[in-house]
């Protein structure tokens, strides 16, 4: 029995939701909920293997909810299903911990099956979602493979930058030159491609 708890702010899908894992042989339903502002004490005594969470619900989002919830129980997995498949919303919830991503229109018999297979260690996400995700992690390698190509001291050099320290400061902060310092800053935009601290920043350290 896949022990499942709901998340769901929407009443009369919830009780949809509650009715297919609860009807369906081989899945317990442990509980169900209109928010998530409880989700840490609601699990450690309801002990569910896997979560369905909305993303949108009142007094806390889902994504804060599965963050709080991975912290305190890790090995609890969470499956975001939801209406939004922009990517910010979706980097957030990976971010948080969720093992799958599905949107609201996914039909029944592939949500029961996308909480078996995340239990089994998959990550389930519709088609679109699962591009996006790709997208994520070939940028996380360009980023890992920019951040190769600096030399440890060229990452402290434009850290300091990035915090908004002067050329001086940068010196002072790492005991060097103002002229070592302009000469790692010239190597760190060969590096990069780039010719602006902005864009070096940017390419390294945002997402």
């Amino acid at each position: 029995m896949l022990r499942t708890l709901i998340y769901e702010d929407n009443t009369d899908l919830r009780a949809a939701l509650a009715a297919l894992i609860g009807g369906t042989p081989g899945y317990e339903l442990v509980g169900a909920f209109g928010d998530c502002t409880e989700v840490v004490a609601q699990c450690r005594t309801l002990r569910p293997e896997v979560v369905l969470m909305d993303i949108d619900m009142p007094k806390m989002n889902g994504i804060e909810g599965a963050r709080l919830l991975k912290k305190a129980m890790p090995e609890v997995e969470i499956v975001m299903l939801t209406v939004f498949d922009d990517d910010g919303r979706v980097f957030d919830a990976v971010m948080a911990g969720a093992s799958g991503y599905l949107l609201k229109q996914t039909p029944p018999s592939q949500i029961l099956s996308a909480l078996l297979e995340v239990k089994a260690g998959g990550a389930p996400m519709t088609p679109v979602i699962a591009r996006k995700v790709l997208g994520f992690s070939q940028q996380q390698k360009a980023k890992d493979s920019l951040l190769d190509a600096l030399s440890p001291r060229e990452l402290d050099v434009l850290k300091a930058l990035a915090k908004g320290l002067s050329y001086k400061m940068v010196a002072d902060e790492l005991d060097i030159s103002m002229d070592t310092v302009r000469s790692h800053v010239r190597k760190i935009y060969d590096k990069l491609h780039v010719h602006s601290l902005p864009e070096a920043v940017s390419k390294v350290f945002l997402k």
